[in-house]
């Protein structure tokens, strides 16, 4: 990034930061998924201008948080959204699962693997980031869509402690784009 851009950038931190005071971590999550509605859709992205859906997920967890991971809505689920049932104060997200193995642009998805997930950012709302761009939609409307297309739908909780470990031992980052990084130095540098 450019001097000036880099400038802008921190500045527009400090000004969220200056938002979310005094907000839990799951009201940070819910207000920064709400503030990535109409982001343009790019697949492996995770942008404050462009993302995909995990890229999404993992953004707003790392503005919420301070914890960076960077990892598939596959990975979302196993690894760091275990909690079956989520408190409604819990960080949360839906997750869409194929029921067969099955083609989705470029990528062949397996029986049982999160092809999907959408933030949850309020009661019954989630951000559904898509082709062209992201939308906050119903989780109710969705649902019978992805049903009937042979997807189960399932809302996890986030185990925190998981994603506090794998960040503080720095994995699962498959190569986050440098604005991902440049968010994530700078939320380090307010923690730190």
């Amino acid at each position: 990034m450019s001097d000036k851009t880099d400038l802008r950038f921190r500045l527009m931190l400090e000004a969220e930061k200056e938002i979310v005071e005094g907000l839990s971590e799951a009201e940070r999550y819910r207000y920064f998924l709400g503030r990535m509605q109409f982001l343009k859709y790019e697949s492996g992205k995770e942008k404050l201008l462009r993302s995909d859906c995990s890229g999404s997920v993992c953004l707003a967890l790392l503005l919420a948080t301070g914890c960076s991971i960077r990892v598939t809505a596959d990975a979302l689920f196993k690894k760091y959204f275990t909690k079956k049932n989520p408190d409604k104060n819990d960080i949360q997200a839906a997750f869409f699962i194929t029921l067969y193995d099955r083609k989705l642009g470029a990528r062949l998805y397996k029986e049982n693997e999160v092809c999907h997930v959408a933030g949850l950012c309020g009661r019954d709302v989630v951000l559904n980031c898509v082709e062209p761009v992201s939308e906050l939609r119903s989780l109710s409307d969705m649902k019978p869509y992805y049903q009937a297309n042979d997807y189960r739908v399932i809302v996890r909780g986030l185990d925190r402690e998981a994603l506090q470990k794998a960040s503080d031992e720095n994995v699962d980052l498959f190569g986050p784009d440098y604005e991902f990084e440049q968010i994530r130095n700078a939320m380090n540098e307010v923690r730190g």
